[in-house]
């Protein structure tokens, strides 16, 4: 049967990130859903052991971010290399990758990797081969241990990754694409613009005191050795192999690479970075044949479940009708939401172009509330439009959102009057080094600063006008539907399940109200000049506790009593990017410290930056 789009690939954690270890996650079950959802292909290559191998010293938090799209070094090894990593360490990784690369071909998808590449390498590997240093890759903000790729221009390291991209199709030879992500999260390129410690690398590329375009063009022929060096390879074993490079990170040096794409080198893009970016540029791919696979955003929230399906429906429509055809689309579990409306509509939408979305709807809600069928419409439509009207530009309101664990810290004025004692519940899983003023300062992460206080206050209240009034009602009608419903009937469940999403989807965007709150009162308390001024913020900052106070109860309470997954709860513990079992325990002490705290007069210590560890001068 003809789809929509030809190729349809999904874009989440939950085979090569933190969330494979989801508590209730069935991983068949998704690989099942994506085929009937009219997916075509399928990311199958995280990690098959709880922890990354990486590791750093106190305090830092870098190697977390090697918990997902890990390079191939991880599943395989290279004569280069032999013994570095432990053997069960691979083994098992290995025996993931091709139990998911099994389970993609039982339902007919074509697996592929999504690479964080060429990736740093461990300290054994630079104390063998001191002269294979390439760039520092490593975020210095994030880090205390330098990271480091090896030189991609030395021959030995380019049969270093010749002999693992063999060694990984031999394993698992269905292999359809490869999709390189770098200049993150470990990986990089020797002197691109766009490394986090500046252009850097080791001897081989270029000498110094070069210009700037020779120094661009350099480091793009590097690039290109690198992609060419995987198509290549892989295109031994299966002809049809395509490699994804994501050009987001080269700025500067994309107009050097974009020319000489082509014959299965296509362009992707992954995080926030913009795949194409001109017209100019897209009629170069298309001459030189280089496919466009772009990112379609579906996730709407961090609430897993979250209905926005008339959001959803627009933006595969605008695809389709702009000629869009190779995509990278969200795809929620089914085995975490069986009720996914957003879901219905990306298969409904992939089998044909819907013309009337309302159809989509009511045929499902039909299906599944019968003689409800119409309010449940009418509350996706609610839930709907405070997805698409909340505000650009809020911070930490996409991936971030648990990295800076924003639902279980204390939303006080004085963060730092919590001892660090009692702060290092949620602190130990921050993605912030002791020193960063991230820590007590929600508007800072190091040297960046996100809103001003009018932009704070601007989000604040577009959040109070726009988002907050169509969820109140939803979960109103929702929590009245429950008292209505016999609790016999089957469509209760649906009824319980959508309240619950409901309700912890107003808490989500309660918090980020709050948060810009906490932006406007605390840094515009610190910057007023009279003290009519300061006691307006004053005002606002204790009506901003009391609210996130209020709204961290209500969701201790959902987690106490919902049997729903609307969020994300890892089997194997906590990280900085799922939560553990125990977070309620983490929401009663944000209560805790938010009662005693919350009426502190602001303060954020500008120097905060410049502190030493505890116990040091």
């Amino acid at each position: 049967m003809a789809k929509t789009f030809s190729w349809l690939r999904n874009l989440s954690d939950f085979l090569v990130g933190s969330l494979r270890t989801a508590r209730h996650f069935d991983r068949e079950d998704y690989f099942r859903q994506l085929a009937d959802q009219g997916f075509t292909h399928v990311t199958v290559n995280g990690l098959g052991v709880a922890q990354p191998f990486e590791s750093g010293p106190p305090g830092d938090v870098y190697s977390w971010f090697y918990d997902y799209s890990p390079d191939l070094d991880q599943f395989v090894e290279s004569s280069l290399i032999k013994g570095m990593y432990p053997a069960e360490y691979l083994q098992a990784n290995r025996e993931y990758l091709k139990a998911n690369a099994s389970l993609a071909r039982k339902y007919h998808l074509v697996p592929g990797l999504h690479i964080c590449s060429p990736r740093s390498m461990p300290d054994e590997f630079w104390s063998k081969y001191p002269f294979l240093r390439g760039a520092r890759v490593d975020h210095p903000r994030e880090s205390f241990r330098p990271r480091y790729t090896p030189a991609m221009a030395h021959p030995s390291v380019q049969a270093h990754y010749r002999e693992l991209v063999r060694n990984i199709l031999n394993e698992v030879p269905e292999l359809g694409f490869v999709h390189v992500w770098t200049n993150d999260s470990g990986a990089g390129f020797e002197f691109v613009s766009s490394l986090y410690a500046g252009r850097n690398g080791g001897p081989y590329l270029i000498r110094e005191w070069k210009s700037e375009d020779e120094i661009a063009r350099k480091a793009a022929e590097n690039v290109l050795s690198y992609f060419r060096l995987l198509r290549d390879e892989a295109r031994q074993v299966n002809p049809d192999v395509r490699v994804i490079c994501d050009l987001g990170s080269f700025s500067v040096e994309r107009r050097h690479i974009v020319a000489r794409l082509g014959n299965g080198l296509d362009v992707g893009s992954f995080g926030s970075f913009e795949t194409v970016e001109t017209e100019d540029e897209r009629n170069q791919l298309q001459h030189v044949g280089s496919i466009v696979h772009e990112k379609l955003d579906l996730a709407g929230s961090n609430i897993i479940g979250f209905p926005f399906p008339i959001l959803v429906y627009e933006r595969l429509k605008e695809a389709a009708n702009s000629g869009r055809q190779w995509l990278l689309v969200n795809a929620t579990p089914r085995s975490l939401a069986p009720y996914d409306i957003n879901g219905e509509v990306l298969k409904a939408y992939q089998q044909e172009p819907i013309s009337d979305i309302q159809n989509v709807l009511h045929e499902a809600a039909d299906r599944w509330v019968g003689q409800y069928a119409g309010t449940l419409v009418d509350l996706w439509n609610l839930a709907d439009r405070a997805v698409r009207l909340f505000p650009p530009g809020v911070p930490y309101c996409t991936f971030a959102f648990p990295w800076f664990r924003l639902w279980v810290r204390p939303f006080v004025p004085n963060i730092d009057l919590i001892p660090e004692k009692r702060r290092a519940y949620y602190e130990r899983f921050l993605v912030a080094t002791f020193n960063n003023p991230a820590r007590v300062d929600l508007n800072n992460d190091m040297l960046w600063n996100f809103l001003t206080v009018k932009e704070a206050g601007e989000k604040r209240e577009s959040i109070d006008r726009e988002v907050l009034p169509p969820l109140d009602q939803a979960v109103g009608i929702a929590r009245s539907l429950l008292t209505a419903v016999p609790p016999s009937r089957p469509e209760r469940a649906v009824f319980q399940d959508l309240s619950d999403r409901l309700t912890a989807g107003r808490c989500f965007y309660v918090t980020l109200r709050n948060l810009t709150a906490w932006i406007e009162a605390v840094h515009g308390y610190r910057e007023a000049k009279s003290e009519v001024d300061k006691q307006t913020y004053l005002s606002k900052s204790r009506a901003m506790a009391a609210h996130e106070l209020d709204n961290t109860r209500s969701l201790l309470q959902l987690w106490e009593q919902s049997d729903v997954d609307w969020i994300s709860i890892s089997t194997g513990g906590e990280s900085a990017h799922i939560y553990g079992e125990n977070f309620g325990e983490l929401l009663k002490n944000k209560i805790e410290l938010m009662e005693r705290h919350m009426n502190d007069e602001p303060y954020i210590d500008p120097n905060f930056m410049w502190r030493m560890p505890a116990g040091e001068s």
